[in-house]
């Protein structure tokens, strides 16, 4: 997925893949606040990861208005798991 795109880029890629994870899993929607600021965390790109890490002080400024941060935790590009804002984290594919 790194290929010739940014940092930036690969983040946005997750954040719609983050979208299509929503429409395969009605239960993961069900499991969300209804208001959220998306954290995205590629665990396995270092460079885009540090990034969104960077990037997190601004996205805490927002939840006030928006509502909580979901950290949503990518590996090879797959979506495996969310961190919902009391700390549950839910598994999205099978060990």
């Amino acid at each position: 997925m790194t290929g010739s795109l940014t940092p930036e880029d690969r983040l946005f890629a997750l954040q719609g893949r983050f979208g299509e994870a929503l429409l395969e899993r009605p239960e993961l929607l069900e499991a969300l606040p209804e208001k959220f600021v998306l954290v995205v965390l590629p665990l396995d790109d270092p460079e885009a990861g540090r990034l969104a890490l960077e990037r997190l002080p601004r996205l805490q400024a927002w939840t006030e208005e928006e509502g909580p941060l979901v950290h949503a935790l990518f590996q090879g590009g797959e979506l495996v798991g969310v961190v919902l804002p009391q700390g549950r984290v839910v598994a999205t594919r099978a060990a």
